[in-house]
């Protein structure tokens, strides 16, 4: 039998393929070589540093049950790109302890292209200000995946933030199945950060009582696009200051969805979008209880944003005692600029005694259309 070139090259990749896969290899954190312990006594990271040092694209690190010591230094451990840790849920817990004073900043883990956290729990268990997963420099296709990350910020004060952006450029993050709570932000990026995220997708993820924002996508300076949100819940955030507190926060966004999520609990707005932001679409979601401490708008759409769709999402403002909006579309000061095409249609919009249902800027778009309005006392408790 005969084969052509191509049938030929197929056969090569495939042979190539399988040689990759084989070379592949799955390490153990337990064992002899790396000899951790995992009995939250004894400190693991020397033989986390062991085990990160030897491994290959391509390779697993597998994090068997166990509550697993890290003392972190100046210098944060690195996962090499294509390198997974792979976890139990629930029962593979990094519980993380400073080397350094109370006020000494520490990092866990900077992750490279293709690196992928699957099952792990990261906790900071002392009192010192942290980032937890800086995502800095160069990196792609960094995946997190049904792990829990536990700030502590109630007992021990100061800042944890569980992911940072915007230093150099990052593509094609993914956060599925993560629950995020008690951190300080979620995820953020700093203002003064000129970095690029391209492709964030934010999946099935729970986040409780942090005490800033969960998601603030905030690139004043920088480049930031195609941010998707979907299917996720989000709860009792404990701000209490207006610049922050929202479950997702868009700023010099271009190409944001929100989408099917759950909202409750929220003394800031729920869904902030401002500063440039463009296309961007939040649909879907159902938020109960949100802006009970600011009067801005459960729903708030400011500052130069455009091309902004607010379509079939529930409002709930009956637990409100306060008076904001419920969809609030407007400048946001004298110096800033109108937001342009914003819409308002199809959504439920339920008032409290004091809310009010909407604001729309002459200019900023048309007359909201196709939205069931409950006047406060009309709807049945539930």
């Amino acid at each position: 039998m005969r084969l052509n070139r191509a049938a030929l090259l197929l056969i090569g990749a495939g042979l190539l393929l399988v040689a990759d896969r084989a070379r592949a290899a799955i390490k153990d954190l337990r064992d002899a070589t790396f000899a951790a312990v995992g009995d939250g006594a004894v400190d693991d990271s020397p033989a986390l540093a062991r085990a990160l040092a030897v491994m290959k694209p391509g390779d697993t690190l597998l994090v068997p049950p166990g509550v697993y010591r890290i003392v972190l230094t100046a210098d944060p451990l690195r996962i090499p790109a294509g390198v997974t840790l792979w976890g139990q849920i629930g029962k593979s817990k990094f519980i993380l302890h400073s080397a350094g004073g109370k006020g000494d900043h520490r990092e866990f883990l900077h992750l490279g292209s293709g690196a992928t956290l699957d099952g792990i729990t990261i906790e900071r268990g002392g009192e010192f200000p942290a980032v937890l997963l800086p995502l800095f420099g160069d990196a792609s296709a960094v995946t997190l995946r049904n792990c829990t990350i536990v700030g502590n910020a109630s007992r021990f004060g100061g800042y944890c933030h569980a992911i940072q952006v915007g230093v150099g450029t990052l593509k094609n993050l993914v956060l599925d199945g993560v629950r995020i709570t008690d951190c300080t932000y979620g995820l953020f990026q700093q203002n003064d950060a000129t970095g690029t995220v391209d492709g964030v997708t934010v999946a099935r993820s729970f986040f409780e009582r942090n005490t800033a924002s969960d998601l603030e996508f905030n690139s004043p300076r920088g480049t930031m696009r195609n941010v998707v949100v979907r299917d996720c819940l989000f709860r009792d955030n404990q701000c209490r200051s207006g610049s922050a507190g929202f479950a997702v926060g868009f700023a010099n966004v271009q190409g944001g969805r929100v989408e099917d999520c759950d909202m409750r609990g929220y003394g800031s707005e729920a869904l902030h979008v401002e500063d440039r932001s463009s296309d961007i679409r939040l649909s879907g979601n159902t938020i109960i209880g949100a802006s009970r401490v600011q009067p801005n708008g459960v729903i708030l759409v400011i500052s130069g944003s455009t091309s902004v769709r607010v379509e079939r999402n529930v409002v709930d403002a009956r637990t409100n005692e306060n008076g904001p909006h419920l969809v609030l579309v407007t400048a946001g000061g004298k110096e800033l600029a109108n937001p342009s095409d914003v819409s308002v249609t199809g959504n439920i919009l339920v008032n409290g005694r004091a809310t009010r249902t909407w604001y729309v800027q002459p200019g900023s778009g048309g007359e909201p259309t196709g939205n069931v309005v409950v006047p406060a006392g009309a709807a049945p408790s539930k």
